[in-house]
């Protein structure tokens, strides 16, 4: 089983904060499935890999930490069924895609970064 971890800290309004994850999963071809005040869960949208791959499907979950100074700490996890003998697998790359997405997101500043 693959499963990639990052922390993230953010500068965010707290009131934005979920529809904008949820538009950033859509955007790295996820679908949202469970969401609540402080956690996301999202699924890749069958199709995008093989069926013959289909343990390669990734679950992202995201739990969010909200602090009194509008910082907001997310821990990101991605994961599937696939055994990871590259490092370069397809659970890798989609947890790079989701980290470049929300690093990158204009509607937050990215105060820091940990990834595993």
């Amino acid at each position: 089983m693959s499963r990639y971890t990052g922390w993230f800290v953010l500068d965010a309004q707290s009131r934005n904060l979920l529809p904008t994850l949820t538009e950033t999963l859509r955007g790295c071809d996820l679908n949202v499935v469970y969401r609540s005040e402080d956690y996301l869960m999202a699924t890749e949208i069958p199709g995008s890999v093989p069926l013959s791959r289909f343990n390669r499907l990734v679950t992202a979950e995201i739990l969010v930490e909200r602090y009194p100074n509008q910082q907001v700490r997310l821990q990101v996890v991605t994961k599937n069924e696939e055994l990871s003998l590259h490092r370069d697998n397809h659970c890798q790359q989609v947890f790079e895609k989701i980290s470049a997405a929300i690093s990158n997101n204009q509607n937050w500043e990215l105060l820091d970064l940990i990834a595993s």
